[in-house]
């Protein structure tokens, strides 16, 4: 854990997600890139990584779809749109799709604290445009995330971690959020 820290968190619930299939939800994802960097998406048939270059979503599958699906709303569990100030959180309900977003612009003033998380991949089998094919063990775990190199310390997401105080004074995380991607 890093050291805490007090930004001003605004939560925006209630967003609608308006994209009926792959093509129109990229395009919706493009115009909500503001202050946000790199994509995150799990689906029912894998893991989609994503960067945003120039206003223009990248995804994994377009380079890797051997290890990457198609981003589609029928298969998407949650996505994720992040920056160092921003997420984007986009999640299947029984209705459709469903977002909130947390910004560090204004709101009310929260304590939080970053935690790295080690990513899958302890070598580069192939990289094209801003992804890498990274490779894990003996099963051949593999996954594309924007990274263009690995440094001894291997790929990393910093989580960011909200913490609010109950009425007796127990501090507890309510909200977290991808905040990075690093190599």
């Amino acid at each position: 854990m890093d050291r805490l820290m007090t930004v001003n968190l605004e939560v925006e619930t209630g967003i609608a997600v308006d994209a009926r299939d792959g093509h129109d939800l990229r395009e919706w994802f493009e115009q909500q890139g503001e202050g946000c960097t790199y994509f995150l998406a799990h689906a029912d048939d894998g893991v989609i990584w994503g960067c945003l270059d120039q206003g223009r979503l990248l995804l994994s599958g377009d380079f890797f779809p051997e290890v990457s699906p198609a981003l589609r709303p029928e298969t998407l569990q949650q996505a994720r749109l992040f920056g160092p100030t921003t997420e984007l959180l986009v999640w299947s309900t029984r209705g459709g799709l469903a977002a909130r977003r947390l910004r560090e612009d204004s709101g009310e003033a929260v304590p939080c604290y970053d935690v790295q998380q080690i990513l899958w991949g302890d070598r580069i089998e192939a990289q094209k445009g801003c992804f890498s094919l990274l490779r894990e063990g003996e099963q051949g775990l593999r996954h594309a995330p924007p990274i263009s190199s690995l440094s001894a310390r291997r790929a990393r997401l910093t989580v960011r971690n909200y913490i609010k105080t109950d009425a007796s004074g127990q501090a507890y995380v309510y909200l977290s959020r991808l905040a990075g991607l690093s190599a």
